[in-house]
């Protein structure tokens, strides 16, 4: 290995091995799939405690840029750069109830309204008919007569998912699949189940593929936006009563 890392400074702790290591991560002195150095060497090149260094390593690990293994062929390797990370924060923020439904409508309103305006402009053919299937899946399960949103719930995620990996941005991505893994809770405290709502949300996802499929990204925003609007006014009023 071929890193040169800085010796501590006094009164520094373990989060200038930290921010070292992360430097050289971002400055690709360090690649996925390296290892990194023992702790005993990493101890001496930063000329510090053993104490410092498995702190440091604990704190890189928690970030999601290293995963530590134990035994013979154990160690710390640097990982692939991900926005897991980023997507678990927004996630515990949303099943912790952090976030009211006004502050999450708004979230979604602009993200959703921009995705469905980048899928518009953007999707190809055969996106349009990956499209079209959920929703023929969603009409065949609405034939059934279900009793819940459960399953439902699973379609509509499928669809927002693709539409953010249509218009291929990975942080959109990363936190629309946050939001709708875990918006249920909310869902199943303030959206009342009724066959009427089941089909105005079907309807609602049909109209936003049809404008992504004319290729009008303002329409496919706009109808986005509507269709956050319209359900979190239903979850405000139930919560209000």
């Amino acid at each position: 290995m071929n890193v040169q890392f800085k010796k501590m400074k006094p009164l520094k702790s373990y989060q200038h091995v930290v921010d070292e290591i992360v430097k050289a991560i971002c400055d690709g002195k360090l690649k996925a799939g390296d290892r990194l150095p023992p702790e005993m060497k990493l101890k001496e090149l930063f000329d510090t405690s053993r104490g410092t260094i498995r702190e440091a390593l604990r704190v890189l690990e928690q970030k999601g840029l290293i995963a530590i293994r134990t035994g013979v062929k154990g160690g710390a390797r640097v990982l692939e750069a991900n926005t897991k990370p980023m997507s678990d924060n927004v996630a515990i923020l949303i099943r912790q109830q952090k976030v009211s439904l006004q502050n999450l409508a708004e979230f979604r309103e602009m993200m959703e309204g921009h995705i469905s305006e980048q899928a518009a402009k953007m999707a190809d053919k055969n996106d349009i008919k990956v499209l079209n299937t959920i929703l023929s899946q969603a009409k065949d399960h609405i034939k059934t007569k279900p009793s819940s949103w459960k399953e439902f719930h699973k379609m509509d995620a499928s669809f927002h998912r693709l539409l953010a990996q249509i218009a291929g941005n990975p942080l959109l991505e990363a936190n629309l699949v946050a939001v709708h893994d875990n918006i249920q809770i909310y869902f199943h405290q303030y959206l009342p189940w009724s066959e009427a709502l089941l089909l105005d949300n079907y309807k609602d996802l049909c109209d936003i593929a049809k404008a992504i499929e004319q290729k009008d990204p303002i329409l496919a925003c706009r109808l986005a936006k509507d269709h956050v609007s319209k359900f979190n006014e239903l979850m405000e009023k139930n919560l209000n009563d």
